[in-house]
């Protein structure tokens, strides 16, 4: 795949693209200012939703299901169902929105962070020729099965003949002609055997299947290039750019979703989101545009910037509704007594985008008896039940 952008191109691009880049620029900058001058539990609250709805938003993206609810009754290790492979999926992209947000936006993007997030083994110096015959750890590390059996074909068969050798009664008694046949399953036992090999870090490796033509470090390179390339561009259109050369050139096999994410953190990195990290995928998935290789790039970038608009405007609405919920709330809990639980309640209802019962007794360290007669004295002020069951109910705010 080739990303190639000419000076012509992008000043074409700049030009055609420059309402709707002020555009996003200005709806991140304005919610991020909100955010920074809110309450520091309704801020939490606000960044650690947009994570979820993120998550969530990118499993949608794919044409999974991933329900809010299963999301965080997972993330929080109270499954009451067996997780599915979009639940999976989005706790890792949730735990890595997590990362990426308590990490400083300078060392994410390092070269060396990013090649060992990926799994990218480091550039050799081609003037060294000891490297160049002695693969490195990191190349073990990452390098595909069939690469291995392609490396130690030779010594296997030296080996397989040697055991072969043992058993040369057995084949002497056999029929010839299945002499090939028996050598032949003899390999593919042993090989099987090594591949399932769980007991061992290397056997566990063996089960990740990868191309071995997909190039993974020169599409990174060229990625990271386009990602240096846009630092002259407006912040929020060098994190379109960055995103949709992530999208066409697919720098990781298996991490897809991360561009993302690494969009969001180039914005907090110049400057437009430093109190929140961006849902880009979210406002992707809420508005009309869908990204398609196929269009042509200025519009794909144009809609891309749309949809960081329709982002920040989906978080103030989503921050304006988490903000009316809380003053409803605090309302019950005026005129308690002095070791009431009861606002910590409200600010976990606040905080989290999932409540249950199990969930507030270990954090507020009292009985579940205790957290169902507080329930009970929020009244109409209480969150939406999400279940819809008896038991291990759950309530949110969404």
């Amino acid at each position: 795949m080739h990303y190639d952008i000419s000076r012509g191109e992008r000043q074409t691009l700049v030009s055609d693209c420059a309402a709707a880049s002020e555009a996003a620029a200005v709806a991140l900058a304005r919610f991020d200012e909100r955010l920074s001058r809110a309450n520091p539990v309704l801020a939490e609250g606000v960044r650690q939703r947009g994570h979820a709805f993120e998550a969530q938003a990118l499993i949608g993206l794919t044409g999974g299901l991933c329900p809010l609810e299963d999301l965080c009754l997972h993330d929080a290790g109270m499954d009451v169902r067996s997780p599915t492979r979009e639940i999976t999926r989005a706790a890792a992209m949730l735990d890595e929105r997590r990362r990426l947000a308590r990490r400083e936006p300078a060392e994410i993007f390092s070269p060396s962070a990013l090649r060992l997030r990926l799994g990218i083994e480091e550039s050799q110096d081609p003037a060294r020729t000891d490297t160049e015959t002695t693969p490195s750890r990191a190349a073990k590390r990452v390098a595909a099965p069939w690469d291995r059996i392609d490396r130690e074909d030779d010594d296997e068969d030296q080996a397989d003949e040697d055991d072969l050798d043992l058993e040369d009664d057995h084949h002497s008694r056999a029929d010839p002609a299945f002499a090939e046949i028996d050598a032949l399953l003899a390999r593919t036992r042993k090989k099987l055997d090594a591949w399932n090999d769980l007991s061992s870090d290397e056997g566990r490796k063996n089960l990740t299947l990868r191309d071995p033509g997909y190039d993974a470090a020169g599409r990174f390179a060229r990625w990271h290039q386009i990602l240096e390339e846009g630092r002259g561009l407006p912040a929020a259109l060098a994190a379109a750019l960055a995103l949709d050369a992530w999208l066409v050139l697919e720098p990781s096999e298996r991490a897809g979703e991360l561009g993302f994410a690494l969009a969001a953190t180039l914005l907090r990195q110049r400057g437009l989101a430093q109190a929140h990290l961006p849902t880009v995928g979210l406002g992707l998935r809420r508005g009309r545009f869908r990204w398609s290789p196929h269009q042509p790039r200025n519009a794909r970038i144009d809609g891309l910037l749309g949809a960081l608009s329709e982002s920040a405007a989906f978080a103030q609405a989503d921050c304006d509704r988490l903000a009316l919920a809380r003053t409803l709330m605090v309302r019950k809990c005026a005129g308690r007594r002095g070791n009431s639980k009861l606002a910590e309640l409200v600010e976990l209802f606040v905080a989290s985008p999932l409540v249950t019962v199990q969930m507030a007794a270990a954090r507020l360290q009292v009985t579940p008896q205790a957290v169902e007669a507080m329930l009970r004295e929020l009244g109409g002020s209480l969150p939406r039940e999400l279940t819809g069951r008896k038991r291990y109910r759950a309530w949110g705010i969404v």
